[in-house]
C-alpha cells in the first residue's frame, strides 16, 4: 500500500504539472498578457493558494514554465557534454543537429512562439532575464568552436547569430501571417526540408572556409 507521504508527493507533482500546463494553454489562447494567478488557477482547476505554496508567486510559475520549455535553456545542464567534442567534424555535426532541432521544435511549439514574440515586443523584466540566460548558454556553447576559427576571416559566432535569429523570424512570419520568404513556404513539408538542409550547408561552408 502506498504511503501517505508518497501520495502527498504525487498529488503535489500532479498539481504542479496542471499549473504549468495551464500556463502554456493560456499563452496559446490569450498570449503572455493573459496570464495571472487567478486565470492560471482557474484553468488548472486548483486553488490559487497552491501557486504560492509550490512556486512562491505567479512570476516564478511562469519562469519555471519557460525554463522548462525553452529549447536553448534546455542545454543548461548539458554544457559539460560539449567539453568532449574532439574534432571539427564532431562540432559541425552537433551544431547542425542542434539548429535543425531548434527549427523543428519552435515550429511545433505554439506557446513558445508566443513567448518569443513577447520577448521581442515588450520590456518585461522576466523576458529580459530569460534572454540573458539564453545568451550566456549560447556563448558557453560557442567557446568550443572558437579555436577552429582563430585567425580566420570567419566569425562563427556571427554565423550562429544569423542562423538562430533567422529561424525565429522565419517561424514567426509563417505562423502569424502565413507568409513566405524568398518564395519558401515553411508551412509546407518541402519548405521546411529546404531550410533544415540549408542550415547544414551553411555550417559546412563555415567550417570549410578556414581550412581553405
Amino acid at each position: 500500500m502506498e504511503s501517505k507521504d508518497n501520495v502527498k508527493h504525487r498529488n503535489k507533482e500532479q498539481t504542479k504539472r496542471k499549473l504549468l500546463q495551464a500556463v502554456g494553454e493560456i499563452i496559446i489562447e490569450k498570449g503572455y498578457s493573459g496570464l495571472g494567478v487567478n486565470k492560471i488557477a482557474n484553468k488548472a482547476g486548483v486553488d490559487k493558494k497552491l501557486i504560492y505554496r509550490y512556486f512562491g508567486d505567479g512570476n516564478t510559475l511562469v519562469e519555471t514554465y519557460i525554463l522548462e520549455k525553452d529549447y536553448w535553456l534546455g542545454f543548461a545542464d548539458k554544457l559539460q557534454e560539449f567539453n568532449d567534442i574532439k574534432t571539427p567534424d564532431e562540432a559541425k555535426e552537433i551544431i547542425s543537429a542542434m539548429l535543425e532541432r531548434q527549427f523543428t521544435f519552435l515550429y511545433e511549439e505554439e506557446a513558445m512562439q508566443h513567448m518569443v514574440l513577447e520577448e521581442l515586443t515588450s520590456k518585461s523584466p522576466l523576458m529580459a532575464s530569460i534572454c540573458n540566460i539564453r545568451g550566456n548558454i549560447g556563448a558557453s556553447l560557442l567557446k568550443h568552436t572558437d579555436p577552429h576559427f582563430k585567425d580566420s576571416e570567419v566569425n562563427f559566432r556571427a554565423v550562429s547569430a544569423l542562423l538562430v535569429s533567422g529561424i525565429y523570424y522565419l517561424i514567426l512570419q509563417a505562423k502569424i501571417n502565413g507568409g513566405t520568404i524568398c518564395g519558401i513556404d515553411i508551412n509546407g513539408i518541402e519548405g521546411r526540408a529546404e531550410i533544415t538542409k540549408t542550415i547544414r550547408h551553411i555550417i559546412k561552408w563555415a567550417y570549410e572556409a578556414p581550412e581553405k
